[in-house]
C-alpha cells in the first residue's frame, strides 16, 4: 500500500509539473506571436499558436494536454488584457478543443471501452448538427466540406489503424490527428462567431455572413493548410524521437 501510495504522489507531482511548465510555455508563446484579424468580424484574431495544439495532445494526453493550453491562455489574457477582446473569452475553448480532438485521434487506446477516436467523431459530429441547426450554417453547406474531410480522416484512422507497416500507419495517424484537431478549433470558433454576430448581437443577416463564409473558403486551406503542415511535421519527428520513451501519453501505434 505504501509503495503503491508513492506511486500515486510521484505520478500527481509529475503531472502537476507538466500542467505548470507547458501552460507557461504555451502563454510565453501566445504572448509573443501576434493573432490575425478574421476578415468581416470585429473583435475576432486567429491564433497563431493554435498549431501547436495537435503537439500538446500528443505529448500530454486528452488530459493535461487540454489543460495546459487553457491554462496558458488564462494567464495570457490575464497578462495581455489588450491583446484580447470579449469574442476571446467566448472562443477560449477553442484551442483546447484542438489539443482534445487530436490526443483522441493520435491515441489508440480506449475510453470507457470505446475506442478513443470514436469520441473526436463525435465531438465533430455534434459541432456538424448545431451548425446545420443554424442559418448561417445551412446557406454555407459547401463551408463543412473541411469538418467533413475531418470526419472522414478520423474514420479512416481508426478503422484501418492496422494496415500496414507502423511508420505508415503512425505517419497517417499523425497526420490525421493534426488535421482534425486544427479544424475542430477552426469549427468552434466560426461556431462561435454564428452565435455572437448572427443570434446574440444580431449584426448579420443570414445572407451576408454566409457570403463572408463562403468567400473565406480559399483562405481557410491556405492559413489552415499551413498550420497543419508545421503540426504534422514537428509531431511526427517528435513521435520518432520519443516513440520508445515514457514521456508520450498516448499510444500511437
Amino acid at each position: 500500500m505504501g509503495s503503491s501510495m508513492r506511486g500515486v504522489a510521484r505520478r500527481l507531482s509529475l503531472d502537476v509539473a507538466l500542467l505548470a511548465s507547458f501552460s507557461t510555455l504555451y502563454m510565453v508563446i501566445l504572448k509573443m506571436l501576434p493573432g490575425i484579424p478574421a476578415i468581416g468580424f470585429p473583435g475576432v484574431k486567429i491564433e497563431i499558436a493554435i498549431a501547436l495544439s495537435p503537439i500538446y495532445g500528443l505529448i500530454l494526453g486528452h488530459v493535461l494536454g487540454p489543460a495546459s493550453i487553457f491554462l496558458g491562455t488564462i494567464m495570457a489574457m490575464t497578462l495581455l488584457p489588450g491583446k484580447y477582446t470579449l469574442f476571446s473569452y467566448v472562443t477560449i475553448f477553442a484551442a483546447p478543443l484542438s489539443a482534445l480532438v487530436s490526443s483522441l485521434v493520435l491515441d489508440r487506446g480506449r475510453l470507457l471501452g470505446v475506442p478513443k477516436w470514436v469520441y473526436a467523431v463525435g465531438i465533430h459530429g455534434a459541432m456538424l448538427a448545431i451548425w446545420y441547426a443554424t442559418d448561417v450554417g445551412r446557406l454555407t453547406a459547401i463551408f463543412t466540406i473541411y469538418y467533413i474531410a475531418s470526419m472522414a480522416l478520423i474514420l479512416a484512422s481508426g478503422l484501418l489503424g492496422q494496415a500496414g507497416s507502423w511508420i505508415r500507419r503512425s505517419m497517417f495517424r499523425i497526420f490525421a490527428g493534426c488535421f482534425s484537431g486544427i479544424f475542430a478549433d477552426h469549427f468552434y470558433g466560426s461556431l462561435a462567431a454564428i452565435i455572437v454576430f448572427r443570434y446574440a448581437l444580431n449584426s448579420f443577416e443570414p445572407e451576408a455572413m454566409a457570403a463572408w463564409y463562403l468567400a473565406a473558403i480559399p483562405a481557410v486551406a491556405l492559413e489552415r493548410g499551413l498550420m497543419i503542415i508545421f503540426s504534422f511535421i514537428v509531431a511526427f519527428n517528435l513521435y520518432l524521437l520519443l516513440r520508445k520513451s515514457r514521456y508520450l501519453r498516448v499510444r500511437v501505434d
